[in-house]
């Protein structure tokens, strides 16, 4: 790699150390943070102590999981401020961006090698889309819930919800199902869930997310004109947004069929993912 973009690595380090410094200020050694601290240690050695060519792979991995550290106090600090500030909407934004940074290095590391296998864990890309979309689902639920539905700015609140459901569905996309005549599996219900696409509990509940948020959309926003310029939100994913009445139907849908079939009896309640359902398809017009 050249060395211009190592240094712009560094720089990006050291903007990142700069925000650590600014949060563990009376945090009292969190657990979150100290964390983060020592992959950004990890992240200065390696930049500092290189003697050939950087191992971009293991930069690029360790960068996102401190972006994931950080951003995660950060991200605690609003939730338990029920986003009540002025300047919430902004600092979700700042947020997104942050936990945008990672995907804009590995597309700026791969173009000059579009050879070369440069790419993030599937746990660490997952996880960014995840803590993006939950973000955005906790701002629009916290916030509806205490305007009681009565939404001073539809159309933000409307993209807010086109770019959460966008980043859920690019995390449960992240992986490919697996096909079931190609594995032999012991555990049917393991099985069935593997070749729907369902890895973990955060899987699930990124269906109820998703169908939720796009009931929200259809009931509250269906009259909100749309934001063609992307100039009130920055880090705007319009173009890829489906329908929300097909996607919300196929998130239930898959939720409810999981959670009464393969996970029965672990918990997971479905009753408001019918009523949501029966909603979206009553809505059809």
């Amino acid at each position: 790699m050249a060395a211009s973009s190592v240094n712009d690595w560094m720089r990006k380090v050291e903007q990142l150390q700069l925000r650590w410094q600014r949060l563990n200020t009376g945090a009292e050694e969190d657990a979150v943070l100290l964390k983060a601290s020592a992959t950004l240690q990890k992240l200065s050695e390696i930049l500092s102590a290189r003697t050939g060519e950087l191992d971009i792979s293991l930069f690029l991995n360790l960068y996102s999981k401190a972006v994931l550290d950080i951003t995660f106090f950060e991200e605690n600090q609003l939730v338990d401020e029920d986003f009540i500030r002025a300047d919430s909407l902004e600092k979700v934004g700042e947020l997104i961006q942050a936990l945008s940074e990672p995907e804009h290095l590995v597309r700026e590391a791969i173009l000059p090698l579009p050879e070369a296998p440069l790419c993030l864990e599937v746990e660490v890309c997952e996880c960014l889309h995840w803590r993006r979309g939950a973000l955005l689902y906790m701002y629009c639920h916290t916030v509806g819930e205490r305007e009681h539905w009565n939404l001073r700015n539809r159309r933000i609140f409307q993209q807010c919800l086109k770019d959460g459901v966008s980043y859920l569905l690019t995390m449960l996309k992240a992986r490919s199902p697996v096909t079931l005549n190609d594995v032999s599996f012991r555990d049917f219900s393991a099985a069935s869930l593997l070749s729907k696409g369902i890895f973990s509990d955060i899987h699930v509940l990124a269906l109820m997310y998703c169908g939720e948020m796009c009931y929200w959309a259809l009931k509250y926003c269906r009259d909100a004109q749309p934001i063609n310029d992307g100039s009130e939100r920055g880090d705007c994913l319009q173009d890829k947004s489906p329908s929300f009445q097909e996607v919300g139907e196929h998130a239930l849908e898959t939720y409810v069929s999981v959670c009464e079939g393969p996970l029965a009896n672990q918990g997971w309640n479905t009753e408001k993912a019918k009523d949501l359902l029966q909603y979206l398809k009553s809505s059809k017009t």
